[in-house]
């Protein structure tokens, strides 16, 4: 974890709000290297992040049971606390309407349009990066509305200021990238 700055005592805050931050979110164990640029002279804000791998995908068979009678699919859940993330993916794919929820634990699908062999209900890695948006918000100069985002894999790569960014810092923004990359 790095903050680079021309001013060693704004560094130091900047340390500080960015390892509140992450641990107030709770994700400094899932985050394998860090580097903040920022200058405030020319109002720029670089943070890339490298991502540690997160837990596996859950698919339908992973949280829920399921079984074809009658052209419906009928899904018993296993584990409830996957079921609003199972919902949302249901209602999405297949729409409010054909999805019916008798019970609890039970789900119905009419006219059904997916794999349900393949269907991701959740992915743990696009949890962590919205979590990581989160942080970067947060620690983010109020007033910077101005981003390029160059994130890919595992590395969330953002640049922002309250201007239209130059030109010249995008060099800035790949050596950070670069460097945080192969740490």
């Amino acid at each position: 974890m790095y903050v680079e700055c021309y001013d060693e005592v704004g560094a130091q805050v900047y340390d500080t709000i960015l390892r509140q931050t992450l641990q107030d979110l709770k994700l400094a164990r899932s985050i394998n290297a860090i580097k903040i640029f920022i200058d405030p002279r020319d109002a720029i804000f670089i943070a890339v992040i490298k991502l540690d791998n997160a837990s596996y995908k859950l698919y339908l068979s992973d949280v829920a049971s399921y079984k074809y009678e009658k052209e419906v699919l009928k899904i018993r859940v296993k584990n409830e606390d996957y079921l609003p993330d199972l919902l949302r993916v249901l209602w999405k794919e297949e729409g409010r309407v054909n999805v019916a929820q008798p019970d609890r634990y039970e789900i119905e699908i009419t006219n059904l349009s997916i794999d349900p062999d393949n269907l991701l209900v959740v992915d743990p890695s696009e949890k962590l990066k919205r979590r990581v948006y989160d942080a970067i918000f947060r620690i983010m100069p109020e007033g910077f509305r101005m981003t390029r985002n160059a994130s890919e894999g595992n590395m969330v790569c953002f640049m922002s200021s309250d201007q239209v960014i130059d030109e010249k810092w995008n060099e800035k923004f790949q050596e950070v990238i670069d460097e945080v990359k192969n740490q």
